[in-house]
């Protein structure tokens, strides 16, 4: 079915734009008449819509699709067909450009973006599986990237033909899918084995190849090529991994293993291997940016000073000797006028010092030891009458109070409660951790949270991360009240630095009658694409109640 500008699709669906067209379809821009909402229609050609099961295929699977709710995977709206046979798919509207756009624009991705990159999409292809889909397509052209650096995985395979969908350029390269097709998609099966996940999981591994060195492992001129480089044997072209960073290639090793066994079992055991990974770069910043230390100063730079500027090293000498001697001068004064001090009469000091039993309590008397001799008094030196004389010294002794333990502030209302004792024992979620205790933290959370629907909200940091944050606790089905027995406290920022990189670090925790039952981390970090601390925890959250 082709559409004119303008023309309403099925009654609610008004064509504002073509976007483009394939081997499926066509694309287009729409708007909901009764919604206002822009959303993007691919209309799948009749002759492939009339093929034997397609449409138990299609319907099948679109069921599925509208399954997955994630934050890395666009979601489906609608899936319906037309009184001429042909079958249309309502998707979300994503702005931004797809990742093969990306690179054909800046070329080599750095490594921590790529990473970043990667990660994300497994998370989305994690999603995806566990909804039981295999996307069969993953490529650069089916990641896009918006504008706040968000991959959202698109095409989820609700219509692919069973043929491929390939083309070749003018110089003869072949650049279709095939290129990002894993071997048992080619047909490199043992009898009774069908594709699986672990298909996904190797086409990834190609685009994260492909981010890092600008190119694909494998290239081929045609078709037949690409069938040769995946059937094993002595001419199969060997993996180069030469380009790729050290503490990535294992990585890649595996995930673009022939042998499927031999891969990652599954996307998230691929994510928490970069994860690791990308915790232990140094910075995530680009390789460009990184400052090179200086030399160290060569010796003869400190002669050459001194011969070319003479005068200035002199002015500089008589000066230290002007500050020198103005010190000196200084200091013979100070010693002067405390010389010059008499001393007091009713305290004269010695090595002994005893307080008379007569003596007041609120006063001491310094006693010295009789001289054999009263001493001679000291040459009068006349004090200057601006210089005030001190009047004679009593050294009373301070009571010295009993000390008392210190009492801790009182918690006012206002103020956070001090962590119990047993803070030990509350489950942790630290974001980028080890996948088993995460998923034990949830668990937990899961089994004290069960069947709860109203939850009160005390969120501190960026105003825009506590809006986003009440907008997907709605989503998740919560509603939010001022007074509830459940507590989600969070605090997030978002700082943006320079070359378009970011500070993310935020913390939450989740009371229950006021006892912690479940705690959230996410360390400060510097990042360039990925969650923020509200979307990451939201994520967190979607698992807790659901």
């Amino acid at each position: 079915m082709s559409v004119q500008i303008g023309e309403v699709v099925d009654g609610k669906y008004r064509v504002l734009e073509r976007l483009g067209a394939g081997g499926m379809g066509e694309v287009y821009k729409v708007e909901h008449t009764f919604l206002k909402a822009i959303r993007v229609i691919k209309v799948i050609r009749p002759q492939i819509s009339e093929a034997a099961d397609a449409h138990d295929r299609f319907l099948r699977e679109a069921q599925l699709a509208t399954k997955v709710q994630h934050p890395n995977v666009a979601t489906l709206h609608d899936f319906s067909a037309l009184p001429d046979g042909s079958h249309y798919m309502v998707w979300e509207y994503i702005e931004g450009e797809n990742l093969a756009q990306v690179i054909r624009r800046r070329g080599i991705l750095p490594a921590g973006e790529s990473i970043q990159l990667a990660i994300q999409s497994l998370a989305g292809l994690e999603a995806i599986h566990r909804a039981g889909i295999i996307h069969r397509d993953i490529s650069p052209e089916n990641l896009m990237i918006t504008g706040t650096d968000r991959v959202k995985i698109i095409d989820l395979g609700v219509a692919k033909a069973e043929q491929g969908d390939y083309a070749v350029t003018q110089t003869g390269m072949f650049v279709g899918k095939l290129r990002y097709s894993s071997p048992e998609q080619l047909g490199f099966l043992q009898p009774g084995e069908k594709i699986d996940a672990r298909a996904d999981l190797y086409s990834l591994g190609v685009v994260l190849f492909e981010m890092l060195t600008g190119r694909p492992p494998f290239e081929a001129t045609s078709p037949h090529q690409y069938f040769l480089q995946h059937a094993g044997g002595t001419n199969v072209q060997p993996l180069d991994l030469a380009r790729v960073p050290d503490r990535l290639r294992p990585i890649l090793a595996r995930a673009l293993e022939r042998d499927r066994n031999r891969r990652f079992a599954n996307a998230r055991e691929f994510g928490d291997a970069l994860e690791h990974v990308a915790a232990r770069l140094p910075t995530q910043e680009d390789d460009t940016l990184r400052v090179t230390p200086l030399p160290a100063p060569l010796p003869a730079a400190a002669p050459t000073e001194i011969v070319a500027q003479p005068r200035a090293r002199k002015r500089q000498t008589a000066l230290f000797l002007v500050i020198a001697l103005v010190m000196i001068v200084f200091g013979a004064l100070v010693t002067w006028h405390y010389m010059s001090r008499p001393a007091p009469a009713s305290a004269i000091v010695t090595n002994t010092i005893a307080a008379p039993k007569d003596t007041p309590a609120s006063s001491v008397t310094v006693q010295v030891s009789p001289p054999p001799a009263p001493a001679p008094m000291p040459v009068p030196v006349p004090v200057p009458t601006s210089v005030p004389v001190p009047a004679p010294v009593v050294v009373a002794p301070v009571p010295v109070a009993p000390k008392k333990p210190a009492q801790k502030a009182a918690v006012t209302e206002t103020e956070a409660p001090e962590e119990p004792l047993e803070s030990e024992t509350v489950p942790m979620y630290l974001e980028g951790g080890v996948g088993a205790r995460n998923d034990s933290a949830i668990a937990a959370a899961r089994e004290r949270l069960h069947n709860v629907t109203r939850v009160a909200l005390d969120a501190r940091g960026d105003t825009d991360l506590v809006a986003q944050l009440r907008d997907r606790l709605a989503g998740l089905n919560l509603t939010v009240v001022d007074r509830a027995d459940v507590i989600i406290r969070f605090y997030g920022t978002v700082t943006h630095l320079r070359f378009g990189r970011k500070m993310r670090a935020g913390e939450a925790t989740i009371l229950k009658n006021g006892r912690p039952i479940f705690r959230y981390q996410m360390k400060a970090e510097q990042y360039r694409v990925g969650d923020n601390p509200a979307e990451a925890f939201a994520r967190v959250l979607s698992d807790v109640f659901r």
